[in-house]
């Protein structure tokens, strides 16, 4: 019988995610957000772009957050972004310099509307779990049809993520 790792799934703005890509908050200002004003409206957008390339915008429905995770892939040839839409999601991500995501080395985050997340290539990341059920999220990236996804187990894995804080605040 295959044991199943629980791991806290921690907010975002309280990990040091430098070494999974970087993150930036569109609801409020910041370091990364440009911030423009009108009547009655606000606008943000990130200082930096998304990619280096030019990118395809997706949008995937995650599983429930009880879903156990077995697998991870990762993408060497582009960065992604991942954003949720109006629930937020959870992923799980490991570092890039392995050739497998490892157990140990996975983290958890609790991505909220606002939230911009943008993996380095080569990280190791899963789908998106909703919070409370399968839950639709954005990603882009650059797509390259002639290049397979390859989803590797993850050692010492499968994952399962939980909220300690409740709803990940």
């Amino acid at each position: 019988m295959t044991t199943v790792t629980e791991l806290e799934a921690l907010p975002i703005h309280a990990v040091d995610f430098r070494k999974f890509g970087h993150v930036a908050n569109l609801t409020a200002s910041g370091q990364e957000v440009v911030e423009d004003h009108g009547v009655g409206w606000t606008d943000r957008h990130m200082r930096r772009p998304l990619l280096d390339q030019p990118g395809h915008l997706g949008l995937t429905t995650g599983p429930a957050r009880a879903t156990p995770l077995t697998a991870m892939e990762r993408h060497t040839h582009t960065r992604e972004a991942l954003f949720c839409l109006a629930k937020p999601v959870v992923v799980a991500v490991a570092p890039a310099d392995s050739d497998a995501p490892i157990g140990s080395e996975v983290v958890a985050v609790v991505i909220r509307p606002g939230d911009v997340v943008v993996l380095g290539e080569g990280v190791w990341h899963g789908p998106c779990w909703g919070l409370e059920g399968p839950t639709p999220y954005y990603w882009y990236a650059a797509v390259d049809d002639s290049r397979a996804t390859v989803w590797e187990p993850i050692v010492d894995g499968p994952i399962r993520v939980r909220l300690d804080g409740g709803d990940g605040r």
